[in-house]
Parts: C-alpha cells; structure tokens; sequence
C-alpha cells in the first residue's frame, strides 16, 4: 500500500460486515479496497479541480465544483457529483458519477443492476436537463478486459448519434453490427428491465436508450502506478513546483481529503480545497491554469514581437493588424 493510501482511514463496517471466524475471505474486500477505489476516483477529480483541468468523462469543461455521497441531496448516482461552468442564469453541467471498483455489465451481475437502478431514478428527474445534455451520468470502475466495459461505452457513443430509440435499436440487427455488441444491448436491456420493474417493453426500450445517451463510462486503472493518477502527477507538476512541494506529496493530501469529506458528504469548489490543503502548508497559487504571473510585471512590446514576464522573454511571432489605426479620441469604435 502506497503512503497516499496509508493515511486514509479504514472506513468502519456494521457486524453484518464482519467477515465470520474462520471463514475465508477476500482481503480487499474485509480491507475496504472499495471504499479505497472511491477515493482515488474523488482525488483525481479534485486534482483537476485545483488545476482547472476538464472532467474526465462527459462534460468538456474544467471541473467547476465536486461533492461526495449525495444521496441525500437527491443525486441517485451518488458517489460522486462534479459539475462544470456555466454563467447565469444557464444551469451548470452536472455529472453523476457512481463507483464501481468492479462491475461486470450484464443482466447478472447485481452492481451493475443497481448502477442502471439509479439511472432509472435519476432519469425521472429532470428531463429537460436530460435532453439538452446538463445532466449526465458516470460509471467509474476499474479499468478491466472481462467486464464488458468496453462495449458498453460504444453502446453509449451509438446510443448518442440518436435521437429516438427506434433508429438506435435498427443497428442491432444481424449483418449490421456485430454479436458481442447486439448481445450486450441486450443485457442492458435486461438490466434496465430489471432495475425499472417494468414489464412494459416499449418503456424499457425508451428508458436503455434515454440512460445510455446519457452515460459516460470511465475506466480508471486502480493506484498510484496506474495511468490515470500517474497522469494527475504529470498535470500538477507546474503548481507543485509554484508551492515548493512535489506532485506526490499534493495527491497524498487530497486523498487523505477525500477520505475526511466523502463520508461527510462534502461539497467543494477549487478555493475550498486549495484552503485545505494550506492547512498541510502546501500553498498552490490561486489560478485554474497553472502559476499566474502579476500582471504588474507584464511589458508587452509588439514592435518587437516578444513578451517579457518576470524579465524572461518569449517571442510569439508577428503580429498583424488588419484596417486602419484609429483616429485620436475614437479608440475602440467611439467617435
């Protein structure tokens, strides 16, 4: 177990979880290697969080906000919540994201039921959102090649070049799209029916189609060895270097955060976390973007084509001004 992992608490189970004496069992799953997984998802999205870094899966646009456990907040897909930009009045994106550290999509496999289970709650939501692409769903779950994981995220870039489920539906015919992918559209299928308990084929049909336009699958390879943290060190590098510390040490804190705030369903912008982690004495500069420069410090000189920032000069090329100078006192289009 890596130091990051160290240093979240073991989270605490009811009796019922307390594997029998004498009973074999799994040590991930009697070590909270769930819970664990959980938490990576929640670093790393408040990784890109600090660094004004887009979301991972769904919504293109840097992570404006992030909360944990919304269930209770009326979130079905719970485990984690992470929503974009978006001036008002417009609404922000939002993506629901449940975690999954091992997920088989099949009819049979019960997280898999209960993740389509909450898509159907979350469906009967907002409707509107839906359709205009605001609200989306995540299935996060370690990155495996015998879950099917695969063919459900092109079952749900199919099910997105579609507007109504009658065309989507005709590419699940012999000839047109091959078995493995007609026969996981019908194990969502089933799942779907399953989670809706709806004996109505007409509205498992609609509600397959609504839930995978709207689904986003992101496989996480699992660890601090794993690409997608491997890829949050790689990011944090300049702001690391801006506070002194090193990537590692920043990814350490914001996993022990995870672990204090997702129990107590937490809900974070980028200030908040950066408040948190001067609490550790790492002190990130107050930017999306990397290290911001005073703007004091600043000399543009266009004759020469180069900017000075803090004495370094960079030359980016010509510039090139099209029509005439304006006149003086009618800068700016006024006269």
């Amino acid at each position: 177990m890596s130091v990051a992992h160290a240093i979240v608490a073991a989270p605490t189970r009811t009796a019922s979880e307390v594997p029998v004496a004498g009973a074999p069992s799994s040590p991930l799953s009697t070590g909270g290697a769930g819970v664990i997984f959980e938490y990576d998802v929640a670093a790393i999205l408040m990784s890109r969080l600090v660094r004004g870094a887009s979301v991972p899966v769904g919504i293109h646009g840097p992570v404006g906000r992030v909360a944990f456990q919304q269930g209770n907040e009326g979130y079905p897909l719970d485990d984690v919540v992470a929503w974009g930009h978006a001036d008002p009045p417009a609404v922000a994106p939002s993506i629901q994201v449940q975690v999954k550290r091992r997920v088989r999509a099949t009819a049979g496999d019960a997280e898999f039921v209960k993740v389509m289970a909450a898509a159907v709650a979350a469906c009967g939501g907002q409707p509107e959102l839906l359709a205009a692409r605001r609200l989306l769903f995540g299935l996060a779950a370690r990155r495996s090649g015998a879950d099917h994981l695969d063919e459900l995220t092109e079952l749900t870039d199919m099910a997105r070049a579609h507007v109504v489920p009658e065309t989507f539906e005709n590419l699940f015919r012999a000839r047109i799209t091959g078995k493995p992918l007609r026969d996981r559209f019908g194990e969502v299928s089933a799942a779907v029916a399953t989670a809706a308990g709806a004996p109505d084929a007409l509205a498992v049909r609609q509600l397959t189609h609504q839930i995978l336009r709207a689904l986003h699958v992101w496989q996480v390879e699992e660890g601090p060895d794993g690409r997608d943290w491997r890829a949050e060190l790689d990011g944090l590098a300049d702001l690391a270097a801006a506070a002194g510390k090193s990537p590692a040490d920043i990814m350490t804190h914001l996993l022990a955060i995870a672990g204090r705030f997702g129990p107590r369903s937490g809900n974070v912008d980028a200030d908040h976390v950066r408040g948190e982690l001067a609490r550790f004495e790492v002190y990130l500069p107050a930017t999306r973007m990397g290290v911001r420069r005073p703007a004091s410090h600043t000399t543009i000189n266009a004759s020469g084509n180069s900017t000075v920032f803090n004495g370094q000069v960079m030359n980016f090329g010509a510039f090139h001004f099209h029509g005439r100078p304006s006149a003086p006192g009618k800068e700016n289009g006024t006269s």
